[in-house]
């Protein structure tokens, strides 16, 4: 049986459908590169929350936002902000570009969407996983997640 990711290519046409075959073999040699923005991902989430806590604990102390100080550290703030929500932004792009898809709220955990037996499924890998091993349907969470059974996909999928 052979397990095959769908994805739109929305620069080319958006009415196209682009496939991509995917066993969790193929997915797994894709971890290196996945695991990496996923890692990106999850440091920038991580400093925009932190920065964002900090902008709402300074711009709730009305009489310190008027100080030449604060301005400028509010501001420096801000722009780094902004630089950090602009490098997740083409962290994401990059993972969607390979067909990946993100749990939301994203913690980390991706799925690649696939086919098994015409019915779609998603390919599921968490931080941690040594390799796609784990699948669930759509629509279901990542804590629905089954292990892969070489007898259900074939085994030509794994190797």
């Amino acid at each position: 049986m052979m397990v095959r990711a769908i994805s739109n290519d929305n620069e080319n046409n958006a009415n196209e459908e682009r496939e991509v075959t995917f066993t969790p073999s193929r997915a797994t040699k894709m971890l290196p590169l996945v695991r990496r923005i996923v890692e990106d991902i999850l440091s920038l989430q991580a400093s925009i929350r932190i920065q964002s806590e900090q902008l709402q604990g300074i711009d709730s102390l009305p009489s310190t936002i008027e100080l030449p100080d604060y301005q400028e550290e509010v501001s420096d703030i801000r722009a780094s902000l902004a630089g950090e929500q602009a490098r997740l932004d083409a962290c994401l792009r990059e993972l969607n570009s390979l067909g990946v898809q993100l749990h939301q709220p994203f913690s980390g955990t991706v799925d690649f969407p696939a086919v098994w037996n015409r019915r779609p499924i998603c390919l599921c890998w968490h931080p941690g996983d040594a390799e796609v091993m784990y699948f669930h349907e759509l629509g279901q969470s990542a804590a629905d997640r089954k292990k892969l059974e070489p007898s259900l996909f074939g085994v030509e999928s794994f190797s």
